[in-house]
């Protein structure tokens, strides 16, 4: 699970909190949350629907009223449940003929020691098994912070050890919520410390080529710049030519063309005699870029160099050699390009695309490969401007919202239970005109919950007039496997790919024209709007269309603003203002979104980080951490 000390243990919060003392009241309404400790009013039985699929179901008891559970494919919720005995559960509402169902609720038996908020944790092994390995965690270290207690004090901020005790073994609502804040705090603080203090911008080279190579790399582009993509150019170049160390962040729609940008970048520094080096977060995405830059780079006399996990090891000896001699002077990766045998030759160019989905410490990493390296991180998923300037204070912000002229537009639309059958005859037709479609699952497998899984649905329209033309793509595969299907996919013989989010960041198929978001209720906005980027890339007009089965009235209204919204940027301002900043800073990171982040904390934070940096000897210790992931700052053995 990647848990290797007692810091990663504490850090892996309760994914949700079960409260014993809820009521239930006769105006919920379906889709509505509840928890609460409820009795065993009739026996648990248990049936079998058909081979391989079974339901146990019974009715418990609350204030009164009754509520009937079904469990699918639990037999051991049969043996937890006994008449009169007093259980914890908690789940969304249905109802029947007014009364009350939850589906696959979650289960826990109480237990000796229970108060009335019950944590649980959604592991690869039982919560009550993790619970207790992070009850004797907390019983058996002592957590330092980096926030000395008289500035916590004065932030109206718990003790960390105080704080990570009621996030796991919380009394009373009111002490998990000044938890949950006090942590979030700490960790957004350490972000943004961290971020301001690896900023040393006295530069020690410099960029001496003609500008005029800036004009022969655009003049070579097959396709006109936006006038945006030539400010975004123009703004790099002069902040590379500057004396100070380049820290810039670029901000772009979804098909913005970020990638032409960035190849400009890196093919500049080739021309100054310097690497250049861009990280993304998967393959797909890194051979991607790679073959931009054959097509790009190559024949302005620059040799780029993939390197990858999936690559044999005569391939990535060679990728090694080139790397770190200097024969290839443009590289793209993956995470592979933070293993420690990773040499560069002078690498003077960071450039980290989709920023969100890495941690400071793995852009720091990358960044000390070089002996001082201007640094461009890139995302396709705006951060709304409150939070961007909180988390990088005065690094520069470049945007690009200007899409090309000949992008065709892309319609939104909430797709009901009734229309699903014809939504698939559509796809269907697209398929028959040469067109993909993109069919995207919230998971794998089917679990014991109601999301829908790549693997089932795969199945079943393998069983369908689309089956000849169907493939799938998820996490699990190697990535030779997700490489030929994803060739399959842009090359005709897959029509319509079934897949996790696998397919979120940066792919580029101009001839997908549909893309399918089941259970898009789970999702952020700004993810939503990832996913809906993939589509709309070449000269064809586009739907995205939104499968929500099991969403509440809440997130059906989020879902019809969705619609509603095409720039990135208004999307990202609406994610932030319904949600809060968790998914934008990577809280999740430490394993579930626990937390939650507002203005109110960021403010905070900010105001936190000032005081930190101000005591010299905290700070010190922040930049020798980055070698770690931890915003604790350590923790020992009592």
């Amino acid at each position: 699970m990647g848990i290797f000390t007692p810091s990663d243990l504490l850090l892996r919060f309760p994914d949700k909190y079960i409260f014993g003392d809820g009521k239930l009241e006769r105006s919920l309404r379906e889709g509505d949350e509840v928890s609460f400790s409820g009795e065993v009013k009739t026996e648990a039985k248990r049936s079998f629907i058909r081979r391989g699929l079974s339901v146990v179901t019974c009715v418990l008891v609350n204030n009164g009223i009754d509520v009937r559970c079904s469990w699918f494919n639990q037999p051991f919720a049969a043996r937890s449940l006994k008449v009169g005995d007093c259980v914890y559960v908690s789940g969304k509402v249905k109802k029947f003929k007014s009364a009350l169902q939850l589906v696959n609720p979650t289960l826990v038996t109480p237990q000796a020691g229970d108060g009335n908020i019950v944590p649980v944790y959604k592991t690869a092994i039982p919560s009550r098994t993790f619970a207790a390995a992070v009850k004797i965690a907390l019983d058996t270290v002592r957590v330092n912070s980096y926030v000395p207690r008289k500035l916590a004090e004065e932030y109206g901020l718990m003790p960390l050890q105080a704080a990570l005790n009621a996030l796991h073994a919380p009394r009373s609502a009111t002490e998990l919520a000044a938890a949950k804040r006090s942590v979030a705090v700490e960790n957004l603080c350490y972000v943004i410390t961290s971020y301001r203090l690896l900023k040393d911008d006295n530069r020690d080279f410099v960029y001496n080529a003609p500008v005029d190579y800036v004009d022969r790399f655009c003049d070579s582009m097959p396709f006109p710049l936006t006038g945006d993509q030539k400010k975004a150019i123009d703004g790099i170049i002069s902040e590379m030519r500057s004396p100070k160390l380049m820290n810039l962040l670029v901000q772009g729609e979804v098909g913005c063309g970020k990638t032409a940008v960035a190849l400009c970048a890196m093919y500049y520094a080739a021309m100054c005699g310097y690497q250049s080096v861009i990280m993304t977060p998967t393959e797909l995405l890194a051979r991607q870029h790679c073959e931009s830059m054959v097509k790009f780079l190559e024949p302005l006399g620059v040799r780029p160099q993939l390197l990858c996990a999936s690559m044999t090891k005569q391939q990535r000896d060679v990728a090694l050699f080139n790397i770190k001699y200097g024969t290839a002077s443009c590289i793209v990766g993956t995470q592979s390009l933070l293993s420690e045998n990773i040499v560069f030759s002078d690498l003077r160019l960071v450039i980290v695309d989709e920023q969100q989905r890495f941690g400071v410490n793995q852009r720091a990493k990358l960044e000390s490969k070089g002996k001082k390296a201007d640094m461009i991180v890139m995302t396709a998923t705006p951060i709304p401007r409150t939070l961007a300037l909180s988390l990088y204070g005065e690094l520069r912000q470049i945007e690009i919202r200007e899409l090309p002229s000949n992008r065709p537009k892309v319609h939104t639309a909430v797709v009901p239970q009734v229309k699903i059958s014809g939504m698939y005859k559509y796809i269907a037709e697209r398929a028959a005109k040469d067109e993909r479609t993109y069919i995207v699952c919230p998971r794998i497998e089917d679990g014991d919950d109601e999301l829908t899984g790549v693997e089932k649905l795969y199945g079943e329209l393998k069983a369908t007039a689309l089956g000849g033309f169907v493939g799938c793509v998820h996490g699990k595969m190697r990535d030779a496997e997700k490489a030929a299907v994803m060739n399959d996919f842009k090359t005709g013989k897959i029509k319509v790919l079934v897949s996790t989010t696998v397919v979120e960041v940066g792919i580029d198929v101009p001839e997908a024209t549909t893309v399918v978001i089941y259970d898009a209720e789970r999702y952020g906005l700004s993810q939503l709007h990832q996913m809906r980027g993939r589509v709309g890339r070449g000269t064809k007009e586009s739907y995205c269309f939104l499968v929500s089965e099991h969403g509440t009235p809440e997130s059906d209204e989020r879902l019809k603003s969705f619609c509603a919204v095409s720039d990135g940027f208004a999307v990202s301002e609406l994610d932030f203002k319904l949600r809060g900043a968790g998914d934008f800073v990577g809280l999740k990171q430490h394993g579930n979104g626990t937390l939650e982040i507002d203005e109110r904390v960021i403010e905070k934070a900010r105001a936190l980080s000032d005081a930190l940096i101000a005591d010299g000897s905290v700070s010190d210790s922040i930049v020798r951490s980055l070698k770690s992931p931890e915003f604790i700052r350590s923790v020992t053995m009592n």
